[in-house]
């Protein structure tokens, strides 16, 4: 029997689920500067879906949608954003995705991007018209900001720790929330592998 560390388990992605795509890749191209790696298309089943990584400087990749860029997303090492669309939304007007902060359905909470300067980026980003849920000094939390994206889902905005030899943002975490801490962390360490690598109460 395989265990978990003989899978060799990495965690690949984070999905959400878009209206637009025509609107929602290019704002994680321009204000966050993610790269759509690659991207697939089942118009007999009526979704798309498209796939971003924030690339360290000096590197590329191959074309989205070719076999080259497939092999690429399928072996990658690091983490990649996923964004689902199905074909019709964006042209439905009632179309609203739940993005997991609203009363009862309170479970995927955010994804977070690390920056140099929380205020700076911040204040970038809001005079490129990109709306905000939490300003780094509005609420209990000072110097984090929460933007949101066009759909509605809550970007977290952090301060990178120096010397990591980053630049702009990286795409760092996703947040879910759990009913049962201690059966969540045994879940995800003892079945796929990941390790506790902080602790915040």
């Amino acid at each position: 029997i395989p265990t978990q560390m003989s899978l060799n388990w990495s965690w690949q992605q984070t999905m959400l689920r878009i209206k637009d795509p025509k609107v929602s890749v290019p704002f994680y191209e321009k204000h966050f500067g993610m790269t759509l790696i690659d991207k697939y298309d089942f118009p007999q089943w009526n979704f798309s879906l498209y796939f971003l990584e924030t690339l360290k400087e000096g590197v590329t990749t191959p074309e989205p949608g070719t076999e080259e860029a497939h092999n690429y997303l399928w072996n990658m090492t690091g983490t990649c954003l996923e964004l689902t669309h199905n074909y019709g939304s964006e042209s439905d007007p009632e179309f609203k995705v739940n993005n997991g902060n609203v009363e009862p359905n309170r479970g995927f909470g955010h994804i977070a991007f690390l920056t140099d300067d929380v205020y700076a980026s911040s204040a970038d980003l809001e005079s490129k018209g990109v709306k905000f849920q939490k300003r780094p000094d509005e609420g209990r939390m000072k110097g984090l900001a929460f933007a949101l994206d066009p759909d509605g889902y809550w970007l977290e905005i952090i301060r990178r720790a120096e010397g990591t030899g980053h630049k702009g943002y990286t795409l760092n975490q996703t947040m879910m929330r759990v009913k049962d801490s201690k059966k969540s962390l045994e879940f995800y360490r003892d079945h796929l592998g990941m390790t506790v690598i902080a602790e915040k109460h």
